[in-house]
């Protein structure tokens, strides 16, 4: 799947509870749209869509990863080729419920192509029939009708999720950002190391193969999962949490090596345990009954992939930048560790954005 499975699981419970569907979405055509539809859903296809056979099954060529380059070039006539047959699924019922293919594929797609004039001459009608087909709210069609107004040279373009309004929408859009922020990081990523060794560039894979796993781990154990929203707020730790990732690797590449001894990390490892039993106990004693309750369990298990990241940045460093010390990296490492604890005891202590322990302290700089 496009969308990692526990994403799904979680829109899908979501879609439960709010009663909302992939159909019901946006304002209904045949309501406050049917005027506008009705008129727009009889523009004439281009030559092209006759040419495209009903796929027997969703098709893999995943419109939106051409569209926005994402582990392929950019391509805008690879994206629309590809949505027409994502169209036709679509009107066979043969769509894959709940992901970000299906919903910004497809008719969606060939709104914004055609909406934006991107790798096709831009034409309002057409892109009005396609946000009619995949049911836009009213708003979205008057956006898109606003565009004919715009000039050639400061022409502006249309993005599907600027239209979202529902938490359904707001979270495939969330999961939409975070694969685009996702091959941006890697691209950064890939420049850095492109003068690493083989054994550095396979030590730093298997670190980053730990992180996704602690990353993953703190996200969905250690954040509240109250509320409809929960998805967009696990998102935004992740995220926060892979650009720091980033942001670490380029200062060390800058130079900016941590500093620390044995006893320095000896100190910060004692904080770290008696912060891990605190927001072990803080868990185990929330009886609220609240199932977005951050529960001890998920912070046992987000501390265990931590450790097994540590190892891997230690293990990378001591390849990668052999003249810092181990004790450095584990004291760096380990605080973070108690910073990221600490908001988990937040969490924990109230469900509200801000803290209201006096003792949390921001991060010291960028770190892994």
């Amino acid at each position: 799947m496009l969308a990692s499975m526990k994403t799904v699981l979680a829109l899908v419970a979501l879609l439960c509870v709010s009663g909302v569907s992939l159909a019901g979405q946006s304002t209904d055509a045949s309501g406050q749209n049917e005027a506008i539809c009705n008129k727009y859903l009889q523009t004439p296809l281009p030559a092209e869509a006759s040419t495209v056979a009903t796929p027997k099954a969703w098709p893999e060529c995943d419109s939106y990863k051409h569209y926005f380059g994402l582990e392929t070039k950019a391509d805008f006539a690879a994206a629309r080729a590809c949505a027409w047959s994502e169209r036709l699924a679509t009107q066979e019922n043969k769509e894959p419920r709940y992901t970000v293919a299906s919903l910004f594929g497809g008719s969606a797609m060939l709104t914004v192509l055609y909406a934006n004039g991107e790798g096709v001459e831009r034409n309002i009608p057409l892109a009005l029939r396609f946000a009619c087909e995949g049911e836009l709210s009213e708003n979205g069609l008057s956006d898109i009708g606003k565009l004919s107004w715009s000039s050639a040279s400061g022409r502006k373009r249309f993005k599907y999720c600027d239209e979202a309004f529902t938490t359904f929408e707001m979270n495939f859009c969330a999961e939409l950002d975070s694969e685009i922020a996702k091959q941006k990081r890697s691209d950064r990523l890939s420049t850095l190391s492109l003068k690493w060794s083989k054994e550095e560039k396979e030590s730093f894979n298997s670190l980053m193969q730990a992180d996704e796993v602690y990353v993953d781990a703190h996200g969905w154990g250690e954040t509240y999962l109250g509320g409809t929203i929960h998805v967009l707020r696990v998102s935004g730790v992740e995220e926060r949490m892979r650009d720091k990732f980033l942001a670490a690797v380029e200062a060390f590449e800058a130079g900016h090596l941590p500093r620390g001894t044995a006893s320095d990390f000896g100190k910060v490892d004692a904080e770290l345990n008696l912060l891990y039993r605190e927001a072990l106990k803080a868990a185990d004693a929330d009886k609220s009954g609240d199932e977005g309750a951050i529960k001890s369990e998920g912070i046992r298990k987000a501390e265990r992939a931590w450790l097994k990241y540590r190892d891997a940045w230690v293990a990378f460093a001591k390849r990668r930048y052999p003249e810092t010390d181990a004790n450095a990296w584990l004291t760096l490492l380990t605080t973070n560790r108690s910073a990221s604890l600490r908001m988990t005891l937040c969490g924990i202590d109230s469900d509200d954005s801000s803290c209201p322990r006096k003792e949390a302290k921001p991060d010291p700089r960028a770190v892994p």
